[in-house]
């Protein structure tokens, strides 16, 4: 059985390809969106009804909460990438880590041993050097590194929300409810953008299709994850998508993977590697501790 971390790790691998799938796609940004949020709310349905479940208000409060800021992180990050570069905003968005660091102790009470800064340290140093190596473009403003950094702190109260949620409801219903919650708060952005939702046609549905599986899939894994890893953990696993996009990348796109930014994701794995994989006796959360005693 796949404990919390490998879990959380698989996760990241299969939402990991999500933006490659976004570039191959022709349809606007956030009608993608709006059809990927669609589909997986019927994919979570399914597997809802499949469970025999009934909906619950607490599942449906919860989520309210965790959809809004998931389609918040969502919007803003489309919009971000607009104004500054991919790779600014993954460099923005390997500093996740360190706020999650600062919240994990108020909120939840999850102590991190003091290697998992120096762990979490290293593997941003890595991040920042793959994400800035591996673009050559300047095309950045002030405006686009503030909607990439608002993006990032939303992914981090969305993530505390998921943690929060998942101490009280399962993981089937409130990923229902915050998908669904999620694609109403999208429509809005939508419409206003001139992206609209008409429904995707012919080649154009199965970039949709690969998103709402594997990125459905994934960020069912994900929000199952948080009920067992801590939340500074989760952040530095986080940190795999800078050497998973890369990859997808160069599979899918024929992206280069050079020299300095190959560097960067060999400092970021080891980092990732020695933090993820510590024995149990040397546990790294003063909460795991408490838990194997």
């Amino acid at each position: 059985m796949l404990t919390g971390r490998q879990i959380a790790i698989l996760a990241i691998m299969l939402t990991a390809v999500s933006p490659s799938l976004f570039k191959v796609s022709d349809l606007p940004v956030l009608r993608l969106v709006f059809w990927r949020l669609m589909l997986a709310t019927i994919l979570y349905a399914i597997l809802f009804v499949c469970t025999h479940q009934r909906p619950k208000w607490i599942e449906v409060r919860s989520g309210f909460w965790g959809g809004l800021s998931f389609a918040g992180q969502l919007v803003l990050y489309a919009v971000a990438v607009r104004h500054t570069s991919v790779a600014n905003a993954m460099v923005i968005s390997s500093l996740q880590p360190l706020v999650l660091l600062g919240i994990a102790g108020p909120l939840f009470s999850e102590k991190p041993h003091r290697s998992l800064y120096g762990w979490s340290a290293l593997a941003i140093f890595g991040a920042v050097v793959a994400a800035k190596s591996g673009s050559a473009t300047v095309d950045t403003s002030l405006l686009g590194d503030l909607l990439a950094l608002a993006g990032m702190l939303v992914v981090c109260i969305y993530w505390a929300t998921s943690k929060w949620a998942r101490t009280r409801v399962a993981t089937a219903p409130y990923q229902l409810w915050l998908t669904a919650f999620a694609t109403i708060a999208v429509v809005p952005a939508a419409l206003i953008s001139g992206h609209g939702i008409a429904p995707p046609v012919g080649t154009d549905w199965w970039p949709v299709l690969l998103l709402a599986g594997l990125g459905g899939i994934g960020h069912l894994l994900l929000n199952h994850a948080h009920a067992s890893v801590p939340l500074p953990m989760m952040g530095l696993i986080y940190l795999l998508n800078i050497v998973l996009i890369p990859l997808h990348a160069w599979w899918l796109l024929g992206e280069a993977v050079g020299g300095i930014q190959a560097l960067g994701i060999g400092v970021v794995l080891i980092a990732l590697l020695i933090a993820v994989t510590q024995p149990v006796n040397q546990p790294l959360f003063a909460t795991e501790k408490r838990q194997r005693r």
